[in-house]
This record gives C-alpha cells, structure tokens and sequence, in this order.
C-alpha cells in the first residue's frame, strides 16, 4: 500500500505539472493578450522567490564598467536621489531628490568641475512645499521636467539657472499621464514616462491592471512606458485644469525599471534595480519601434501603437552595484545615478555615492 500510495502521489504531481505547463505554455501563444490570472499568479510567485533569494544570496562585489564622474551631493542631509539627465544646454547634472521629512529639491552639478552650482526647494503652485517623490527629472534644453505619480511637472530651464542657492521653485505647469510615473527622459523628440513595478501582496507597487500583458509566450509584462512628442504636449502644459494627454506610442516595460532612455542609434537603455543588498543591471535594447506594433492602445483621438521591450530584444547588459535609479546619454555613452549614498541606504553591501558613466 506504501508502495501504490508513492506512486499515486507520484502521479497527481505529474499531471499537475503536465497540466502546469499546457496551460502556461497555452496561455502565451496568441501573445500579446491580457495577462490570465494562472500566467500572472506564477510570476507573482517568481517575483516575490526573487526577492527573497535576492536578500540571501549576496553576489560579489567586484563591480567593473562604471566610472565616477562626480559626487552626488545633499545626501548628507537626509536627501535620497531618484531622477537623473545630464542638461547640454547647461552642461549640468541635474538630480531630484524627495526627503522623508522636507520638500523635494533639484540639485546641478557642473559637468565640467563636478561641483555642486545650487540646490532649489520645489513648492507647489499654491507656495506650499512639494513634498512628492521626484522620481524622475528630464530636460529639453528649454525646459526641465520632474515627474511624481500621474502628473508631469515642468519649469523652464532659465528658472533653474537664474534661481540662487536654496530659494523655492513653484511648480506651475503640469499635464497627467495614464501611466504612475516613476521615471522619465528626453530624446529631443519624445518624452518618455514610465512605471515601476513588483509584486507585493498589499499592492505597494501595483499598476492599472490594464496594464498587465502576456508580451510573449514566456513573458509577462506589467508596467508600461509612454512616449509623448514633446510639439504635441507643449500647449497642454499651459492649460488649467491639468490637461490629461494621449501618448504617441507606448512601451511594455520589464519590472523594476527605474530609469529610461533612448540611445542616439535608436536602441534603449533600461536601469532595473531593487534593494540595498541586490545587483543592479543596466539593459539595452533593440530598437522595437522598426518591427510591427505588438498591440494598439484605443484612445478618443486616436489608437496608439505599443512595442514591447522583451527579453529577446536585450543587446547588452550590464552588472552594477545596487539601487541604480535615474540614467541619462552624455556624448553618447549613459550615465546615471545611484541612491546607495543617501543616509537611509548606507546599511547596504555597496556605497556608491556617484553620478557615474557606464561602459
């Protein structure tokens, strides 16, 4: 009976698996689709057996392919960075930061020196301060954009530059996205803003669930990444109420991204990290937007074209210390920023307090 009993349970086991598989495999072959609710519960379960092998398993940290730039000041005042680009116009590091227990800052860094030129206070349009994330800065060589949840805020690069060293900055022109922005970036074209994502049983870090697609047969995606031509949303910036605007195309975006950009032949950069004890990685990928559209998004004035940034389309990659955020080009190589120098981040395996340019 022992004997039988083992290879029943023998049996029940193969067939759930057989079963497993037919239906994971069944679920992604008429991807893209909406993600189906087994498909999704298995990656949620990945992800969250990542993360907690991720804690355990330390990895060496002989990190090689970046190269300090400059200091990453304000960490020493309780400051964390997040959004990162490198301003030609100026020929300036821009970085945002959020504060635990203060109003957000911009912060520049001259290119040339690494020195800090001024730190402003954000303040919201009504002279309160701005207390939001920041979790993602742009600019344009006219204007400056930082990004927080749904809303787009953007100041002209003049403000910046004529404002002195800790005066308030109002935020006063702002659009709203379909998208929880945690990043963005410029290409003097489009501006791309774009979520984070993964998986946590109370939803710490949940997106719209229209948001989840099967983006191959082996793939899930749960985020995503607009691109807004920047002739199109110069006006609505303007506007009051804030103006909700329709992206020009879209992106399916791997979990984890924290920053974004677009390379000069067209290829994309993707700074993916999560954890203070956990590698970073730096991808890029190929241009998607030269094959066929993997779905359309339905909007009132039109339908917008989305390309999906799979595991299949990555060209290069890169490991790096932990909690890269915010990345950038500077004569055409990528740069970024870590936010392992802020103060509650120091209890981590590697302290890179670094704006930094990677191979």
């Amino acid at each position: 009976m022992r004997l039988l009993g083992k290879r029943w349970i023998a049996l029940t086991l193969a067939v759930l698996l057989t079963v497993g598989i037919f239906a994971y495999v069944m679920g992604g072959i008429n991807a893209p689709s909406a993600a189906n609710r087994y498909r999704t519960t298995l990656a949620h379960g990945g992800e969250a057996l990542w993360r907690g092998l991720s804690g355990i398993v330390q990895r060496s940290t002989n990190y090689t392919g970046y190269t300090p730039l400059a200091d990453i000041p304000e960490t020493e005042n309780g400051y964390v960075p997040q959004g990162y680009c490198y301003c030609e116009a100026a020929d300036a590091y821009i970085i945002s930061y959020y504060h635990d227990k203060d109003a957000s800052v911009l912060s520049m860094v001259d290119a040339q020196t690494g020195k800090r030129q001024k730190t402003v206070v954000l303040h919201q349009n009504d002279g309160t301060p701005f207390t939001g994330h920041a979790g993602g800065v742009a600019d344009d060589d006219t204007y400056v954009y930082i990004c927080d949840g749904n809303t787009i805020y953007r100041i002209s690069l003049e403000r910046l530059q004529t404002a002195s060293d800790g005066a308030p900055v109002m935020l006063t022109e702002s659009i709203v996205t379909d998208v929880k922005c945690s990043y963005i970036g410029t290409d003097g074209e489009y501006l791309y803003a774009g979520e984070f994502y993964t998986y946590y049983s109370d939803g710490r870090y949940d997106t719209d669930p229209t948001h989840h697609m099967q983006v191959s047969t082996t793939e899930l995606s749960f985020a995503r990444c607009n691109a807004y031509a920047l002739s199109e949303i110069e006006n609505a910036f303007a506007k009051t109420p804030e103006t909700t605007v329709t992206p020009t195309m879209s992106f399916t975006v791997p979990n984890r991204v924290q920053g974004f950009t677009r390379l000069s032949d067209g290829q994309f950069a993707l700074s993916v990290s999560y954890g203070r004890n956990t590698d970073s990685w730096l991808y890029t990928y190929a241009d998607v937007t030269k094959g066929e559209p993997a779905y359309y998004l339905t909007y009132p004035d039109r339908d917008v074209p989305v390309y999906s940034l799979c595991r299949t389309d990555i060209t290069a990659r890169l490991r790096l210390p932990p909690l890269l955020e915010g990345i950038d080009t500077k004569d055409g190589k990528v740069t970024g920023i870590f936010e392992s120098g802020a103060e509650k981040y120091k209890n981590g395996k590697f302290i890179l307090n670094s704006i930094c340019e990677f191979e």
